[in-house]
C-alpha cells in the first residue's frame, strides 16, 4: 500500500452536508486520527483558508488579532482550536453578524466535553467526531458495515492481506496501521503515550505525577470491553477514587477512552448502571498492556482487543447514522449480556461478538435471549473471527470481521 496516498474518509459527506445549515462544524477526535489530512484533502475545505493552532506563530498572531482575522473571510478552518478557546467567542459574534459564514472547528480534545465551549456555540455548531481507519478506509473498499445498516446486503471482499491478530496489535490509527512491524508499531504508540502525557494532557488539566496517570492508564488498559468500576480502577493504580474519576474524565475528554451506557428504556435507569470502557484504538490498549508482538497475547485478552475493535466500527457508524450505541445487559435468573446495541430512530441492530472461526447457534445464544426483549425485536448480527457469511437459526447474519 502507498503510505502516502491520501485514503478517502466515511465522514467526509457528513462535513459537507452540514456546511448546508449549520454555520460553525466541530470535528473532535484523538490526535493523529487524520482530522488536519481530511480538511486538507477532501473538497470544498481544502480550498479554505487555514489556520493551525499547533503553530505558536500562527496562535499568537490569532490571540493578538482575532477579529481582523476571524471577520475577513467567509469560509475559514481552525485546527487545534482547543489550544485557544477563547477564539470561540468570536466564533460566535462573526456569524452571529453573518449566518452565510462558514466555520469549521478541529481540535484533538473533545470540545463538546470542555467547559463552558458548548455553552458559547449553543445553537450554531454540529459536532462530528472522527476515529481511526474503519477496516473498509484502510483498504480503500465500501464499508460492508454501513452497507449492512443501510441496505441490508453484506457485500463480497478479498480478505486483507494482514490476519485479525496483526490488526487488533497494530491497530488503525493512520500512521501506525501502515507501518510493516510489531516493533515498529510498539515504538509508535510509546511515543504517541508520551506525546499526550507531555503536551495534550497538560493544556487540558494540570496533573501532579504523570507517572501516577500513566499508571492508571496501564490498568484501564487491562480491563477494556469490560464493565468499569471505578473504585476498584483506583484502587489498582494506587489513587483515591477522586483522583481516579477526575483522570477518567480527561482521558473521554481527549477521546482517547469511552465509557459505553446499557441499554435501557429508561433513561435514570441507563445512567444509574456501570458502564462498559473501551479505547478509541485497540492498537493503544494492546501498547499499554505491555504486549510486544501479536503472537504473546492471550486469546482471554484478545478477545477483549476483537471486541474493542467492533465498538470502534460501530461507534463510527453511530456518528455517521446519527445514531447511538449501548450495550444490554439482563439482570435476574441467568445474567445475560449482548455486546452492542445500536439504535438509529426507531430501528434497532444488535451484535453479539465472537473470537471464534467457526460461529454456531451457542454463540449465539445471548442474541435470541435478546430478540424477547423488546416487542419490535431488532436485528441480530453475529461478528466473528472467521470467513463464514450466511444466516442462523432466529435470524442472525454472520459478519466476518475483514467485512467490517
Amino acid at each position: 500500500m502507498n503510505n502516502f496516498a491520501y485514503h478517502p474518509r466515511d465522514l467526509a459527506r457528513l462535513l459537507r452536508r452540514a456546511l448546508s445549515f449549520s454555520p460553525v462544524t466541530v470535528l473532535t477526535g484523538p490526535r493523529q486520527v487524520g482530522k488536519s489530512t481530511l480538511l486538507r484533502e477532501e473538497s470544498p475545505f481544502r480550498e479554505w483558508p487555514y489556520f493551525s493552532l499547533d503553530d505558536p506563530e500562527v496562535l499568537a498572531l490569532l490571540r493578538h488579532r482575532p477579529r481582523e482575522i476571524l471577520f475577513a473571510e467567509k469560509r475559514l478552518i481552525l485546527d487545534e482550536v482547543q489550544r485557544a478557546p477563547e477564539l470561540l467567542l468570536y466564533v460566535k459574534q462573526a456569524v452571529d453578524g453573518d449566518r452565510s459564514r462558514r466555520f469549521v472547528l478541529s481540535g484533538s480534545a473533545n470540545l463538546l466535553l470542555m467547559k463552558g465551549v458548548a455553552e458559547s456555540l449553543a445553537g450554531r455548531a454540529v459536532y462530528l467526531e472522527l476515529g481511526p481507519f474503519s477496516l473498509s478506509e484502510f483498504l480503500k473498499r465500501p464499508s460492508g458495515l454501513l452497507a449492512l445498516l443501510e441496505k441490508d446486503l453484506l457485500p463480497e471482499a478479498p480478505k486483507p492481506p494482514f490476519s485479525l491478530e496483526e490488526i487488533l496489535f497494530k491497530g488503525l490509527t493512520p500512521p501506525v496501521a501502515f507501518l510493516s512491524s510489531p516493533e515498529e508499531a510498539r515504538l509508535w504508540w510509546r511515543g504517541y503515550v508520551a506525546t499526550y502525557l507531555e503536551r495534550d494532557l497538560r493544556d487540558l488539566s494540570q496533573v501532579a505525577d504523570l507517572a501516577d496517570f500513566h499508571r492508571f492508564l496501564e490498568v484501564l488498559a487491562s480491563r477494556i470491553a469490560s464493565l468499569l468500576n471505578i473504585s476498584e480502577a483506583a484502587r489498582d493504580a494506587g489513587l483515591s477514587q477522586p483522583t481516579a474519576s477526575r483522570y477518567l474524565n480527561l482521558l473521554e475528554t481527549s477521546g482517547l477512552v469511552y465509557r459505553l451506557r446499557p441499554y435501557y428504556t429508561s433513561l435514570a435507569k441507563r445512567l444509574a448502571k456501570r458502564p462498559k470502557l473501551y479505547f478509541f484504538d485497540s492498537g493503544l490498549a494492546c501498547a499499554l498492556a505491555g504486549y510486544t508482538y501479536p503472537g504473546e497475547i492471550p486469546e482471554s485478552f484478545l478477545g477483549h482487543l476483537f471486541e474493542n475493535l467492533v465498538f470502534q466500527h460501530l461507534h463510527a457508524a453511530s456518528v455517521l447514522l446519527s445514531g447511538e450505541l449501548y450495550f444490554f445487559r439482563k439482570l435476574g435468573g441467568r445474567e445475560r449480556e449482548v455486546d452492542f446495541i445500536l439504535r438509529c430512530g426507531r430501528h434497532l441492530y444488535a451484535f453479539e461478538v465472537k473470537l471464534t472461526s467457526h460461529p454456531g447457534p451457542r454463540e449465539a445464544e445471548n442474541l435470541l435471549v435478546l430478540k424477547d426483549q423488546f416487542p419490535s425485536p431488532p436485528k441480530l448480527y453475529l461478528v466473528h473471527a472467521g470467513d463464514e457469511t450466511g444466516m442462523l437459526p432466529g435470524g442472525i447474519k454472520l459478519i466476518p470481521w475483514h467485512l467490517l
